[in-house]
């Protein structure tokens, strides 16, 4: 199946599902808000670190050259076993031994990266974009690679920004799993 790219549109603007408004919205830590409403344990599921080709939507959001590697962290962030959030995080070659120096990001393991964005100064939020993905896109696919089941008829709800910290950027994307209460 070819996997096809998202649409992403500005938070503000955008038309989102009541259950989920609040959430794509919210300009805080996600970690923060999902230790704050988990029923069970919160807990950060590290799937994947390294170095591969970024999406071509990560690469043109993070004005890489398209054939260049980046860093890459996929995680699952969990209420107990409910896997609730898939979050992939991309960091340019260029911004990566900045970005190492200053946050650690490749010893992060199962700790939340969040827990290191939203408490350092230095670093700022850019806007927050969102997308609803459905099966064949790109980021829906790796989700499901990763044993996220989903209905090949299930609409998952994503928002991404880009973090900077001096002349560095990365880009933090965050994927809404569907089947879980969002009214929290």
């Amino acid at each position: 199946m070819m996997k096809s790219q998202a649409h992403w549109h500005p938070a503000t603007t955008a038309k989102l599902p009541n259950e989920l408004a609040g959430w794509l919205t919210d300009k805080g830590s996600l970690t923060l808000r999902l230790q704050q409403t988990s029923q069970q344990q919160f807990s950060v599921d590290l799937q994947q670190s390294g170095w591969q080709k970024p999406l071509s939507e990560e690469a043109l959001k993070l004005e890489q050259p398209l054939h260049e590697h980046a860093y890459c962290r996929e995680v699952i962030l969990r209420d107990g076993d409910d896997a609730r959030v898939f979050a992939r995080t991309i960091v340019p070659r260029v911004s990566y031994q900045a970005l190492q120096a200053h946050l650690h990001i490749h010893h992060l393991g199962n700790r939340s990266l969040g827990e290191i964005l939203f408490t350092d100064p230095a670093i700022q939020r850019g806007p927050l974009e969102v997308t609803s993905l459905r099966a064949g896109h790109s980021l829906f696919e790796l989700a499901k690679h990763h044993g996220i089941e989903m209905d090949d008829k299930a609409i998952m709800w994503a928002r991404r920004s880009c973090f900077y910290f001096a002349e560095n950027s990365l880009l933090v994307c965050e994927m809404f799993l569907p089947n879980q209460d969002w009214s929290i």
